[in-house]
């Protein structure tokens, strides 16, 4: 059950969020929304010397009085990009014993008309991840929209990703569609 909500879960999270043919432009939309949105958090973004973001820190704002400002670290997300400008991994560290630890990554691709999200646990005892524990993939239309969703889950023991559930997709909204033709 556990497992079935959180590749749930990261469906859900991923579909909000538009995580599909993500590129340095949608970061950075999704990054400025997801802030303006919240309160009380603080982020400090580092680009490289083509624009991209490359990592990013988020801070909750503690701050009693105003002229004190009191910033507790929250994570920090590190973004990797392929030759062609597409998102290829981002990597989370949270923020633990006053220091960053590595606690998970996203790896993205797109092949074939198939963009596929999976998702790896940090391995603190090996200090590596470990093989995806969850990994969603999307079927995209020739203009790029999505036909369908597959969502596949590792179970204890399991060697192989396996389907957990699949389903198609016969409409989408135009705010969606802004981030997957984002290049």
């Amino acid at each position: 059950m556990k497992k079935f909500m959180i590749c749930s879960m990261m469906c859900l999270m991923t579909l909000i969020s538009n995580a599909q043919v993500m590129t340095s432009a949608s970061v950075d939309h999704l990054i400025d929304s997801a802030i303006k949105d919240e309160t009380g958090y603080v982020r400090d973004t580092h680009r490289d010397a083509h624009g991209n973001i490359t990592m990013m820190e988020v801070y909750k704002d503690q701050s009693k009085r105003k002229a004190d400002t009191m910033l507790k670290p929250v994570c920090r997300y590190e973004y990797q990009y392929a030759e062609n400008g597409l998102l290829a991994s981002r990597t989370k560290y949270v923020w633990r014993k006053e220091q960053w630890q590595c606690a998970a990554r996203y790896d993205y691709s797109l092949e074939n008309g198939i963009y596929t999200v999976s998702y790896s646990r940090w391995n603190k005892s090996k200090a590596c991840f470990g093989q995806p524990v969850s990994q969603i993939s999307y079927t995209l239309l020739p203009d790029e929209s999505i036909a369908g969703v597959s969502v596949y889950g590792r179970h204890r023991g399991d060697d192989a990703l396996k389907l957990e559930w699949q389903a198609l997709v016969d409409s989408h909204s135009d705010h969606m569609n802004y981030y997957i033709t984002q290049k």
